[in-house]
C-alpha cells in the first residue's frame, strides 16, 4: 500500500483526534477533478455473507449490482470498486482506500433484512441524525473491531444528502419504492468524499428477495443508479458554476 494509505490508516486507527474539517479539507468539486472516480462499495464479501434469506446472500447481490453499475458508468466517468470479487474488506479499509483514491462520490451498496417480512423497498442513507421515532427499536450496536470515526466535514455531509436525494428521485421516477433516511453508519463518515449507503431492498421479504436475485431486476437498479449519479454530477457542476459567478 502506498505511503499515504499507511498514514491515513494510522489516522483512522488513532480515532482522528482532530476535527474532521481540520484533518481533511473539503473535497474539490468534480469539475475541478475530471479524473476523480466514482467509488462503489459492495457490502460484505468473503466470510462476511451479510444478510441471508430465501437462499440469497447479500454479498453476492451487492457485488452483482456494483459490477453492473460500474459497466454503465465507465466511459462517462472513472469507477473504482472497494472489492471486485468475493473478498472480505474491513469497514475501515474501505474508508481508508476511498480517501486514498480521492473519489468524487462514495456509494455503498447493501440489502436489508428485518423481522417484519412484509417490509419492502429501498432505503437511501446519508450522514446525519435519524429523527424518526422508533419506540421498539433497540440501540444499534456499534462495530467493535473498527476504530472510531468523527462526523464528516459539513460540506461532505451536505453533498451526501444531495446525492441521496438524487438517487431517491431517480428511483421513484423509475417506479421503485424508496425512502430517504439519515444515519451515522461508519462508511457515511468518509472524511473526503460525499457518501451514501443504498439498501436495495429487503431479503426478508420473499418476493423482494426473488426480484433482487434476478439479473434483469439488477439491471434496472444499475440503470437507475447510473442516471442518479450522473444527475448529481451535473447538478453539482451547475451549483459550482453559479457560486463562481
Amino acid at each position: 500500500m502506498k505511503v499515504i494509505s499507511r498514514v491515513l490508516a494510522a489516522a483512522v486507527a488513532a480515532g482522528l483526534a482532530l476535527p474532521a474539517a481540520a484533518m481533511f479539507s473539503a473535497a474539490p468539486l468534480p469539475e475541478d477533478r475530471p479524473l476523480a472516480p466514482v467509488i462503489l462499495d459492495p457490502g460484505h464479501g468473503g466470510r462476511d455473507l451479510g444478510a441471508v434469506a430465501h437462499g440469497v446472500d447479500e454479498k453476492d447481490v451487492a457485488l452483482a449490482v456494483a459490477r453492473k453499475l460500474r459497466d454503465r458508468l465507465q466511459g462517462a466517468m472513472p469507477v473504482t470498486l472497494t472489492r471486485d470479487d468475493d473478498t472480505f474488506v474491513t469497514l475501515d479499509q474501505r474508508v481508508v482506500d476511498s480517501v486514498d483514491w480521492d473519489g468524487a462520490v462514495f456509494v455503498s451498496i447493501h440489502l436489508n433484512k428485518v423481522r417484519d417480512r412484509s417490509l419492502r423497498g429501498a432505503l437511501v442513507y446519508s450522514y446525519g441524525p435519524d429523527r424518526t421515532y422508533h419506540p421498539r427499536r433497540r440501540r444499534r450496536r456499534h462495530h467493535r473491531l473498527v476504530p472510531p470515526m468523527p462526523a464528516p466535514p459539513r460540506i461532505e455531509a451536505r453533498e451526501g444528502g444531495a446525492l441521496a436525494g438524487d438517487i431517491v428521485a431517480e428511483m421513484r421516477e423509475d417506479g421503485f419504492r424508496v425512502a430517504q433516511k439519515r444515519s451515522d453508519y461508519y462508511v457515511l463518515k468518509n472524511p473526503g468524499t460525499p457518501s451514501v449507503l443504498v439498501e436495495l431492498g429487503y431479503l426478508s421479504n420473499a418476493k423482494e428477495a426473488a426480484r433482487l436475485s434476478d439479473p434483469a431486476y439488477q439491471d434496472r437498479l444499475a440503470d437507475t443508479l447510473a442516471k442518479a449519479i450522473g444527475r448529481y454530477r451535473d447538478e453539482r457542476a451547475m451549483r459550482a458554476e453559479t457560486a463562481a459567478r
